[in-house]
């Protein structure tokens, strides 16, 4: 869908007086000067170099003229053959006819001369060309060989051209493969019989007898043209670098001059004369032929020359008219040629005399007129489409091929190339296609090459098959012969602007052209016209459809913006909005709002792509590898060299539009995979469709998810769900979404949503689809930060929609609140419509409402027989039918239950001897077996307790089997003696299953003392025990032996207190309630026991005694919790100060340079791309994928990850996890010095109120300086976390909570992915599993907080 665009054109008008057509030129393609060689005489020359062509008065000198003065052969030079710019040597290389070889060097030699005779040929030079390396050089010399010389014009070979032999290369008849049996398409068999007779084969009448010579792109091959006497016919040879014969071409009836080999080596181009066309015809490099295409010329044309561009894709062919002569520029595409321009050379005197292309600039052309003229011309490939953003745009896009303009509206129909939906005719060849405004934007204007401009009008869009573009008429914009129009814009309905170029001035200027469209016809007529002088030249002409954007652009991408105004007013030249220029010339450009509101609040945006891929939106870079772009209504689309479209949403803030990495989401509707080599034809406004086109020329239409998902979400924006729902219907996106986008809209308007959608299968595809999830925030998070976010969405009322009460539910009742609300308005409207849909809400609830569904079905059973049957075929088809015949069964209605077995898959045999044993049981027994037989215990039993009084022991053998005392209690709490029995048969169980405490208490409920003493007793609840044994009237010694008993338990409780009471209380034994206490260091209270019974003797035999022993026992401890923490605060620093020496070793040896290893690749296809950080840093040690590959996924198993816990709670000496360890140990260390601090302050209000001062002092200077110790050292062990630390551990966290969520996804969407989705899913989740499984070491954090309570005693 290409076409070329003239970007610029220099015309200098007059460089000299050439004499006849002997005219040659070359280009420096290091500094773009040109050089032309011109005859003037017979034997007379001038060599001229023109340079500074950028600028509007180009400078043009004079280097020499030939034959240099005092020459004594100055009449044998002849004209000139040839000229060629050398760049190693910086020369020019002239050759004229007469055989002599000159070279013009840009410095004095060491002669002191410029100009150098090298050589001479002395029967004359007939053409010449340069290797593309400018190595060597071949010639034709005038007795018909081939010379060929180096760079320094030494001899290599010398060749007659004419030979009997067709090279070294000829291919070799083998006996098949014969012409006569190969296919001939619609010639049928008698292809087969007719032979060829090239005996009568002839030259051309418009041979101009001089051989041709070409070089192929590499400089391996060249081949020559040449007219055979032998044969009587022109022949073509393709020799090696050598100059060796390789091949020789088949035969060719009226075979021409023209000679051109394709850079890219597969084709050779020539020409062919016939009696009824022009042929331009191709061989191979085996001398085949391979294919041709017919010149749109009169017979009498002449073919002059043919040339190929440097990239191969454009054909350019010399063609001598009687009117004048002209350049045509072909290119094929799709197997079809297209002819993208025409320049013409109409005026007498002033036709082509020589062209070629740029050795580098793929689209620039040189070309040198008679006249003495030089013009270079620079092209660009360009797509004319309809860019505006309009519902009404049908998405015409044009291709040019000369007079006929290829039209094809992509909203309509998409007709693959070379077709087209029409084909416009036009006078002349088209120069350039601009788009109007009207009519959606299809209306057309087109710049033929004859400087008119024809208007085509598409008016009924809505009549199918869609009418043909109407020709309103043309107008002639052509004046002055020296001004050339080459873009054109036609920016309002009654004005139409041009970017033309006054060779006379050497300048550019804008025309504007005021028009008016009169009649019925709406024929257009110029109403005026004036020109507005430019400074400088320029490259682009731009127009905005949809902004109306006027802008100019410079080769170096500065921007000029054109306002232009009434009739009546003049046009203004500015900058547009501040914004003065690209970063570089941009060939392809366009310009957008990018922002979130109404229009009038968004920011203006350029948007330009470079010749070298670089995408730019204003001064910034978007993207350095972009191949094509296009301008949406929500998106900025283009493609890439990767082989990726990707769309960034225009409805974000510029400061972030930007690329964003979202490789992480399960869909990223911002990139999508292409075809390699795809580019953008278009992107259809306000709709899911963009085109694209392949590299051999084919067109695809596709659907990207972020286009269908702009669709869907404008389409419920405007609460247009029929629209919405269709589009995700026919694009697999999930149907969720239409509730998601704003669930309280939805909720409003569910009677719109129903009305819209009326069918009931899509009601039924809708209810189906739902879920317990939010869409918009896990499969299709809406990208860019201001676009539509949720609680703007939930706040907004679109004009036209009701305000209900009903608002949006959380997402663990969505779907029970959607299937709801679309039942209440099916309710509505006609069940019997709607009954599969009814139905729908029922089995799609969470969990499935089927017993509902059933009652609907039992109640229209009755009604209508046909109808019940196909709902209940239907429910079947939704729900599992086992479950659906069980919940039937617990309806207790066997009609149904029949009705569902009948339509299912079940055979009678399972289900009929059951049945029908239940008939035969009485109504409560029958509902219990219903129940039990269903796993509905509770159910059952109450219907087992209203079978009747015999069921009773079957109800406590029921109770027992399926643990319902809960319910049997209720059940029979009106009984007192059946409650009881139930209350009997639940302590037992509580007992069985070790909960003494709930058993003591239903025993007693019960009225079962003697069991409830036994349960209090294993619970350990003595105060209970004690008041049961009271209630029973325990004899003191009984009681005695019951305290006595329980206190073993409350000492292997720790319960000390509680024991001394015991003792002192029920056993009466002080002495054993005071060694209770003094065992739990309970030192006040043992002085208390002691002295409340009179017992003061205990004072010197225990109590002293175990005091003097706690003290001894807590002076140990704190010693022995110095001496550790002394130990390992010393072995925490040498072992970060090995880590900090390793660390330094590292640094030194890779700082070390070895000379040997300097050319040496350090970095092999497997070298492992972790960090250097060992894994004492916490560093960030993600591998590359390649080191990982050798460890397979079982290494995360759940044995391996418990070994290496293992070890890392050890913590050996040496290990990696060493410093952990100490780190892990000193916290505990310090946390327990911090349980000691209630111990050491009894101890010392204990010594001191005894007047143990000095024993007090020891222990609290001992236990001080410990504090002191952890006081001092705590900021040595526990380092605040760094940076790099804090981000690995938040990027674990965040790498296992984003697993969790994909494999969540993965799960609940995998009857939506693709294989390749899946496969994409499961690579992400590897490689979140690689993140989230590293060790971290837990080398960092804060100090443990140590409790403020005071210990100290000031007294002591």
């Amino acid at each position: 869908m290409k076409s070329l665009t003239v970007l610029s054109q220099i015309h200098l008008a007059r460089f000299g007086k050439p004499a006849g057509k002997d005219i040659h030129h070359s280009v420096d393609p290091e500094t773009g000067h040109v050089y032309v060689a011109y005859s003037t005489g017979p034997s007379e020359g001038t060599l001229i170099k023109i340079t500074d062509l950028e600028s509007p008065f180009p400078e043009i000198n004079e280097l020499a003229t030939f034959p240099p003065e005092n020459d004594v052969n100055a009449e044998q030079w002849g004209h000139i053959v040839g000229v060629k710019f050398l760049v190693d040597i910086q020369a020019v290389c002239v050759v004229f006819s007469h055989g002599d070889v000159v070279l013009f060097h840009g410095e004095p030699t060491e002669t002191g001369e410029t100009l150098e005779v090298v050589g001479s040929v002395d029967s004359g030079i007939r053409c010449m060309a340069w290797s593309p390396d400018d190595e060597l050089v071949i010639m034709v010399t005038g007795e018909g060989s081939i010379l060929e010389m180096t760079k320094d014009f030494d001899v290599i070979a010398e060749n007659p051209i004419e030979v009997d032999e067709s090279g070294e290369d000829i291919s070799v008849n083998v006996g098949w493969g014969k012409k006569e049996t190969q296919f001939h398409g619609s010639e049928g068999k008698q292809a087969a019989q007719r032979k060829v007779d090239t005996s009568v084969f002839t030259f051309s009448p418009d041979d101009d007898d001089r051989p041709r010579l070409s070089w192929r792109g590499d400089g391996s091959l060249f081949c020559c043209t040449s007219k055979d006497s032998r044969h009587g016919r022109r022949i073509i040879r393709v020799y090696n670098r050598e100059a060796i014969l390789q091949t020789t071409s088949e035969s060719v009836d009226m075979l021409e001059h023209c000679l051109s080999w394709r850079p890219s080596g597969n084709l050779i181009a020539s020409s062919q004369r016939l009696p009824h066309r022009h042929d331009i015809v191709f061989f191979e490099k085996n001398g085949l032929r391979h294919g041709e295409f017919t010149l749109r010329e009169e017979t009498d044309a002449v073919v002059r020359e043919v040339a190929w561009n440097c990239d191969s894709t454009i054909l350019a062919v010399w063609i001598q008219r009687s009117s004048g002569s002209c350049i045509q520029l072909w290119t094929m595409n799709n197997y079809k040629w297209y002819l993208k321009q025409e320049l013409t050379y109409n005026e007498e005197g002033a036709g082509v005399a020589n062209f070629q292309w740029d050795v580098e600039s793929a689209l620039v052309l040189h070309v040198v007129t008679e006249s003495g003229s030089y013009q270079r011309n620079q092209y660009c490939w360009d797509n004319y489409a309809n860019e505006m953003l309009s519902p009404d745009n049908i998405g015409t896009t044009a291709v040019v091929d000369g007079a006929n303009l290829l039209v094809t509206p992509f909203r309509v129909m998409n007709v693959p190339p070379p077709m087209s939906a029409f084909t416009l005719q036009v006078p002349y060849a088209i120069k350039h296609v601009s788009f109007s405004t009207l009519h959606g934007g299809d209306d057309m204007a087109v710049l033929l090459a004859d400087q008119r401009v024809a208007f085509f009008a598409t008016e009924d869009k809505t009549v199918r098959p869609l009418p043909e573009p109407k020709l309103l008429g043309l107008i002639n914009l052509a004046e002055v012969p020296s001004v050339s129009i080459r873009q054109i814009a036609w920016v309002k309905p009654d004005t139409l602007i041009g970017l033309q170029f006054d060779s006379d001035i050497s300048a550019d200027s804008i025309v504007v052209v005021r028009l008016a469209f009169d009649g019925d016809n709406k024929a257009p007529k110029v109403i005026s016209k004036s020109n507005v002088p430019l400074e400088g030249l320029f490259q682009r002409l731009y127009f905005s459809q949809t902004y109306g954007d006027i802008l100019l652009q410079q080769a170096d991408g500065t921007l000029v913006s054109i306002e232009i105004g009434e009739s009546d007013e003049e046009p203004t030249i500015g900058s547009w909005h501040e914004i003065s220029a690209l970063p570089e010339g941009c060939l392809w450009m366009g310009t957008t709002r990018i922002g979130t509101g109404d229009v009038q609040y968004k920011e203006r945006a350029v948007v330009g792509l470079a010749r070298n891929n670089r995408l730019y939106v204003n001064e910034r870079q978007i993207s350095s590898e972009t191949t094509s772009f296009c301008l949406h209504n929500h998106f900025m689309v283009f493609t890439t060299a990767t082989h990726s479209t990707r769309f960034l949403s225009l409805d974000t803030s510029l400061y972030d539009f930007k690329i964003v990495d979202n490789s992480m989401l399960p869909y990223d509707e911002s990139i999508r995979r292409v075809e390699r080599g795809s580019k953008i034809v278009l992107a259809l406004p306000y709709s899911v469709n963009l085109v694209l086109q392949m590299p051999r020329g084919n067109l695809e239409t596709v659907a990207p998810r972020a286009m269908v998902l702009s669709v869907t979400r404008d389409a419920l924006d405007k609460s247009d769900f029929r629209t919405a729902f269709l589009t995700c219907r026919k694009h697999r996106i999930d149907l969720n979404i239409l509730y998601d986008h704003n669930p309280k809209v939805f909720m409003d308007n569910v009677g719109l949503f129903v009305e819209q959608i009326k069918e009931v299968d899509y009601l039924n595809l809708f209810l189906s689809f739902l879920k317990n999830e939010d869409v918009t925030q896990t499969l299709y998070p809406i990208s860019g930060s201001g676009t539509r976010l949720k609680a703007q969405l939930q706040s907004q009322q679109p004009n036209g929609i009701k305000s209900g009460a009903v608002g949006a539910s959380d997402l663990s009742t969505k779907v029970n609140q959607v299937c709801d609300a679309v039942r209440s308005e099916l309710d509505k409207l006609d069940r019997r419509t709607y009954m599969n849909s009814i139905l729908t809400t029922h089995v799609r609830k969470s969990p499935p409402d089927l017993e509902a569904a059933l009652l609907l079905l039992a109640k229209l059973k009755d009604e209508d027989q046909a109808l019940t049957e196909d709902g209940l075929k239907y429910t079947i088809f939704l729900a599992d039918v086992d479950r659906l015949f069980d919940v039937a069964l617990g309806m207790y209605d066997f009609t149904l239950v029949l009705m569902v077995a009948q339509q299912s898959q079940k055979d009678p045999r399972e289900y009929l001897p059951f049945l029908n044993e239940l008939r035969t049981l009485e109504k409560y027994y029958q509902r219990f077996r219903i129940d039990d037989h269903l796993k509905k215990y509770q159910s059952a039993l109450q219907n087992l307790s209203q079978a009747g009084e015999r069921y009773f022991d079957d109800c406590i053998s029921y109770i027992r089997r399926h643990n319902l005392y809960q319910t049997g209690l209720k059940v029979f709490g009106s009984n007192p003696t059946k409650h009881i029995a139930i209350l009997q048969i639940y302590a037992e169980s509580l007992s069985i299953n070790g909960d003494h405490e709930q058993a003591g208490i239903a025993f007693s409920m019960a009225g079962d003392k003697e069991k409830a003493l036994e349960s209090y007793k294993e619970a350990g609840l003595w105060r209970e025990a004690v008041v049961i044994a009271q209630q029973l009237n325990y004899e003191p010694v009984a009681l005695s032996y019951l305290a006595t008993s329980l206190v073993e338990r409350m000492k292997s409780d720790k319960k000390y207190s509680d024991a001394s009471a015991l003792l002192a209380e029920y056993a009466k034994d002080p002495e054993e309630a005071i060694s209770a206490l003094l065992e739990g260091r309970l030192w006040s209270e043992a002085i208390r026991v002691a002295y409340l019974y009179s017992r003061l003797d205990l004072m010197k035999t225990h109590i002293a005694p175990g005091i003097a022993d706690g003290h001894h026992d807590l002076m140990e401890s704190i010693r022995e919790m110095r001496e550790q923490f002394d130990k390992q605060i010393k072995r925490l620093k040498e072992v970060r100060d090995l880590k900090i020496e390793k660390a330094l070793a590292e640094a030194a040896d890779d700082m070390i340079m070895d000379d040997a290893l300097d050319n040496v690749d350090m970095m092999s296809d497997t070298t492992s791309m972790a960090s250097g950080f060992s894994r004492y840093t916490a560093a960030n040690s993600t591998m590359s994928k390649s080191s990982h590959s050798s460890r397979s996924s079982s290494q995360y198993t759940a044995r391996l990850r418990k070994r290496a816990e293992k070890k890392r709670q050890r913590g050996k000496k040496g290990s990696i996890f060493e410093e952990e360890y100490l780190i892990n140990s000193l916290r505990k260390l310090i946390l327990r010095v911090d349980t000691t601090k209630p111990d050491v302050h009894a101890m010392l209000c204990t010594l001191a109120s005894s007047m143990s001062l000095e024993r007090a002092s020891a222990l609290k200077q001992e236990f001080r300086g410990l504090l002191d110790d952890i006081d001092r050292q705590s900021s040595t062990i526990f380092v605040p976390p760094t940076d790099e630390y804090v981000a690995k551990k938040k990027a674990v966290e965040e790498a296992k909570a984003e697993r969790k969520k994909l494999a969540k996804q993965g799960q609940a969407n995998s009857h939506l992915m693709s294989r390749q989705e899946e496969a994409m899913l499961q690579g992400q989740i590897a490689q979140l599993e690689e993140v989230a499984e590293q060790d971290i070491a837990e080398i960092y954090g804060e100090p443990p907080v140590m409790s403020k309570d005071a210990w100290d005693v000031d007294l002591v």
